[in-house]
């Protein structure tokens, strides 16, 4: 395995040892390292050929740290390209795409010639729609390919004052056809039809996908699929239409990831059917991304409820962002009421948490938890309506920490809370609750999402070497500049840390 992402790598090595090569990761800046990945080597009495195939290379991930990737380092990708015959994971930067077409096209023959393929992720980019269409459909033929991630958006270039629904919805349906007809062939030679594909993100179009597209194409071409990233749909849909074509054709889903709150306020919504009436085998995860406003704030809730009432049982991953409405409630249930649960995770986008009240209702059953990222939310005992006193609070916040470390197979943990909600002492000792985690033996990455790491000290950090032996890496969120972080780092507590364990990976991130 080789992470070629370091400027001081030196790319002249390359050559000799590329056969040897299962995984490489690399810039796209570090382009003397592609090229030199398949630079011919001199002819010695041992080195009788210059065969340059990396026979080994299983997956190639590229990243891109500039807007755009230049023709120079794409030709030098696909001579790498040319030379991978048994890759199986390609992970690249959506600028692949943006180049002229004759760069294009033969990148795309480079995809059809990689007969192993099986994972093709590309991302972050605007793509126009043709070469979208066209990349579609060499994937959709490709007879290995099973998970596709196209993470980028469909823009038009060629004709901009048009809408992209208007250029984007005869493609499709062209696409379509073309599925159509490989399917009645197969059927002709009697063998199985429908794609391979198991995992699916399909690219992001402003105005969302033709209904005469999808529906058909959810409910035909796709019998295998287990994990769906759900499209948008053009908004005059009805959302029993979308449930019906998942159930008639998608009977193996299990792992949705939805842009689901589409503010249709009149009970179309379409993700809400697919939770409820669909997914016979139980959803397994679950995540969740909107922009809320008022028109669909009770789609998000009976979005929760759906997944709760169906799918407690068998839900082992939620994750969610970008929503404002969902209950403090809703979230203390999936702790309580989904016991296979391995993953969860909500966002600092979620602008709300847990209540210390609601973590208290119920215990959180979750005992096999290994990632655990939450918020807590004490904004109630602001309001002029509480009548809690302070040794409530204190009982209150002391239970809650506790909920969390009773979970001792986390390995994972992130902590924070709401915004207005200075909290500063939770994760102190003398103050807060920070001894309540003391039985989170496994715990190898404590990320803490606030503000809340400033307040602690020597104690807490004595602390963490006493009882939590596997840490390898402490990341801290703050609203400070960086020079606040490299200041508060640099105290004598931090310092301790560092020389106790060589090994720890301190990390910070300004929100």
């Amino acid at each position: 395995h080789l992470n070629l992402t370091a400027s001081y790598t030196d790319p002249s090595a390359l050559p000799r040892y590329r056969h040897h090569f299962r995984t490489i990761q690399v810039d796209w800046h570090q382009t003397g390292h592609l090229a030199a990945l398949v630079e011919e080597l001199p002819l010695t009495e041992t080195r009788q050929t210059n065969e340059i195939e990396l026979f080994n290379l299983k997956k190639l991930v590229l990243r891109s740290k500039a807007f755009f990737v230049e023709e120079y380092e794409m030709d030098a990708f696909v001579e790498v390209l040319s030379n991978c015959h048994n890759l199986t994971e390609l992970d690249l930067p959506g600028d692949v795409l943006c180049h002229n077409a004759d760069m294009v096209e033969y990148f795309l023959e480079k995809i059809e010639q990689l007969p192993n393929l099986q994972r093709l992720v590309l991302s972050d980019a605007n793509v126009d729609a043709w070469v979208a269409h066209h990349l579609l459909k060499v994937c959709f033929k490709h007879p290995q390919l099973v998970d596709l991630q196209c993470d980028f958006t469909i823009a038009d270039f060629r004709y901009p004052i048009m809408p992209t629904k208007d250029v984007c919805d005869p493609q499709f349906a062209i696409l379509l056809k073309s599925l159509q007809d490989a399917d009645n062939m197969r059927t002709d030679a009697a063998e199985p039809t429908g794609l391979r594909l198991k995992s699916l993100m399909l690219p992001l179009i402003n105005g969302g996908y033709p209904q005469d597209f999808l529906f058909p194409f959810l409910r035909s071409h796709v019998p295998y699929l287990e994990r769906l990233d759900m499209p948008c749909v053009h908004r005059d849909y009805d959302g029993r239409d979308l449930k019906d074509a998942i159930l008639e054709g998608c009977p193996r889903l299990q792992h949705i990831t939805a842009n689901y709150f589409l503010g249709l306020g009149d009970g179309r919504c379409g993700i809400n059917n697919v939770i409820r009436d669909c997914i016979p085998m139980g959803l397994r995860t679950f995540r969740g991304k909107c922009t809320c406003n008022d028109t669909n704030q009770g789609e998000c809730q009976e979005v929760m409820q759906s997944l709760l009432d169906r799918h407690a049982t068998t839900l082992e991953e939620f994750e969610l962002w970008g929503c404002d409405h969902i209950r403090s409630i809703h979230l203390h249930s999936v702790l309580a009421k989904c016991r296979k649960l391995k993953s969860f995770r909500v966002t600092r986008h979620v602008q709300q948490g847990i209540a210390f009240q609601d973590a208290l209702i119920s215990s959180w059953i979750c005992h096999d938890i290994q990632q655990l990222y939450l918020f807590f939310d004490r904004r109630f005992y602001l309001s002029p309506l509480c009548t809690v006193t302070h040794e409530a609070k204190v009982r209150e916040g002391k239970e809650a920490y506790a909920q969390i470390g009773r979970l001792i197979k986390l390995e994972e943990l992130g902590l924070g809370h709401i915004m207005g909600d200075f909290a500063l002492e939770d994760l102190t000792l003398e103050a807060g609750w920070l001894g309540e985690l003391a039985g989170l033996k496994e715990l190898r990455h404590f990320h803490v999402l606030t503000d809340l790491w400033a307040s602690m000290g020597q104690a807490e950090v004595e602390f963490m070497v006493t009882n939590w032996p596997k840490l390898e890496k402490i990341s801290v969120d703050t609203h400070n500049d960086e020079y606040y972080v490299h200041a508060m780092l640099s105290k004598p507590h931090w310092q301790w840390l560092k020389e106790k364990w060589p090994g720890i990976v301190l990390t910070w991130n300004v929100l």
